[in-house]
């Protein structure tokens, strides 16, 4: 099953620590001890992150100059953008903006359930094996074939595809979209 996620549907929620605003693009499941969620929020200051308690975390700049974040006193080197970083949702995180406000793009998940993994790509054919495949598009338009069925998707949306695949993206050259993969453990 494939199902097409505009950016318009996505729901707008204020931060567990009420220091900001997220829009999520979905969660499985659809409850609060979620295995994974993915999001899109919006970064106006610097300032500390949310704890994830038994989560991972996986954090890309969509849109801004990037950003450094300090985990547990470590201050990690420039984070530019489109680059997936990972971290834990235990750690004391603080996030300081380069250049003004910046648009993230967030996955957690529950290791002990799930492994994921986050990386940017551009046009393509490839196969999806097993799991859970999410495509993120963070250019313009991106017109994606899954087993022979068609999708385009706009500025921010995003495609889910639940079962085996042959996918075939097609993007101009300045398009990059993310690939979460999610697999049960």
């Amino acid at each position: 099953m494939t199902v097409l996620l505009p950016y318009a549907d996505y729901a707008e929620m204020r931060w567990k620590n009420g220091q900001g605003v997220t829009r999520e693009v979905c969660r499985f499941p659809g409850s609060e001890a979620y295995d994974w969620r993915v999001s899109v929020a919006t970064i106006r200051e610097n300032g500390a992150f949310s704890r994830f308690s038994g989560y991972l975390r996986n954090i890309s700049v969509l849109e801004g100059d990037g950003m450094f974040l300090t985990l547990d006193g470590q201050r990690s080197a420039l984070i530019p953008p489109f680059q997936a970083t990972d971290f834990n949702g235990d750690s004391d995180t603080y996030c300081e903006v380069v250049g003004g406000p910046l648009l993230d793009f967030n996955v957690i998940y529950n290791p002990q359930t799930i492994q994921a993994a986050v990386r940017w790509a551009r046009a393509g054919e490839w196969a999806h094996p097993q799991g859970t495949l999410l495509l993120f598009n963070a250019g313009d338009v991106l017109d994606v074939t899954v087993n022979a069925q068609s999708f385009t998707l706009q500025h921010y949306d995003s495609l889910l595809i639940y079962a085996p695949a042959t996918l075939t993206v097609d993007a101009g050259a300045d398009t990059l979209f993310a690939c979460v993969t999610l697999l049960p453990r």
